[in-house]
Parts: structure tokens; sequence; C-alpha cells
């Protein structure tokens, strides 16, 4: 929800906490149930979703930070930052920073940054990138940092040297893993920990909405 057109998401959060209750949810919090636990109900969901993904770089990663972590506010990144990774986070990420005032690089693989976002809301993001001056590399691939960790090495095709005080990591996402070791209740899995590939938020609710139909 913190990204710039995000707080929408808070809504969904308030919905669930309060309907949820009315349905006899029991909720528990800090909880890490056991296979003797969960072999006490007839099925199980898990939705443990997804972690960060960081590019493995030679050089100096000292200043290397994750994109998750920028957003929860668990680190505070200034001055000229480089986001590594422009898809759907990477790009809310640099518009996010740009919007506090650092200098922001984004830099993708491909050909076109945020190539998933929607005809809606793509030029809102492309005009707070010219408003901020966001620069854009495009076909562009890192190859390693300096010694300082303060500069990018990377080709676009030709050799390309980028400058930052900090650098964020928003190559995509990794499942995280369950262990169903003594487990012996059927086991399902939905949103990001159910697919090599994660998604976005419609997608990981979907997927739970057809798991639960078909229980």
């Amino acid at each position: 929800s913190i990204p710039p057109r995000k707080m929408e998401i808070l809504r969904s959060i308030k919905y669930f906490e309060k309907i949820l209750p009315s349905l006899n949810v029991n909720i528990q919090y800090n909880t890490k149930p056991d296979s003797d636990t969960l072999n006490q109900y007839d099925e199980v969901i898990v939705a443990i979703g997804a972690s960060n993904f960081m590019l493995p770089l030679s050089g100096n990663t000292d200043y290397v930070v994750s994109s998750w972590d920028v957003l929860e506010g668990k680190v505070e990144v200034k001055g000229k930052v480089a986001v590594i990774g422009g898809g759907l986070v990477g790009t809310e990420t640099a518009e996010y920073l740009a919007e506090k005032g650092c200098e922001v690089s984004i830099i993708e693989m491909t050909d076109k940054i945020a190539a998933q976002e929607s005809g809606t809301i793509l030029p809102l993001i492309q005009e707070d990138f010219k408003k901020y001056n966001v620069k854009e590399y495009v076909n562009t691939k890192v190859c390693g940092l300096s010694e300082d960790g303060k500069t990018i090495y990377a080709n676009n095709p030709d050799p390309v040297e980028i400058q930052a005080d900090a650098i964020v990591m928003a190559v995509g996402s990794k499942k995280l893993l369950f262990d169903e070791t003594g487990i012996n209740v059927p086991v399902h899995y939905v949103g990001d920990c159910s697919n090599k590939q994660t998604a976005d938020i419609a997608s990981a609710i979907r997927s739970a909405y057809h798991c639960a139909n078909e229980i």
C-alpha cells in the first residue's frame, strides 16, 4: 500500500479484519503449527507467500538493499538510487523514491519499463518519471559492482557505468517453501507460494477462491 496509488489496498485489509470474526474464523498470530496440529484438520491450505529475490552480484554489495525492505520502511535510502528491475515492483519503488526526493535510475533487462502495467496507470507513471527526471536504462544487463559498491557496471549492449549511493534490488521474488513432513491430510497451495513464478494480488486471491471452491 506504500507506492503511489496503492492506498486502496488497505480497504481490503480493513474488510477482512471486520468480516473474518463475524464468520467465526479462528485467527492465531505468532503461531507456527507442527504436523500433529495440522493433522487434526481435514484440509490444509498454505498461503505463506514469497520472498524478495536478491540477484547475486560481484563486487561490494554493502549498499544493495531489498525493494521490499524499502517499501516496508525497514531501510531508508537517499541521494542517487539505482533500482535494478523494471517490473511492477521496481517501477513502483522507483516512483516512490523519486517522490521522496531521490535521484533515481531504473535498470531493466528487457526493452520496456513496467511492461505488465495497465494502460490506465502506465501514463501516470511515465508522467511522474518525466517530472522527477528518472533515468531509464532498458535492454541493460547488470554485470557487477565496483570495489566501493557505488558504481554499477552494465552492458547496454555497450558497457555503461551507473553511479549510485544505494542500489535497490527489484528483480522478482521466489516462493517460500513449506515442509510437508509428517502431514497426512491434503495440502493445497494458494498465492505466491503455489507456483514457480509469483504473480499479482488479483491472481493470488483468485487462486485462493478456486481452491476454496474445489474443497
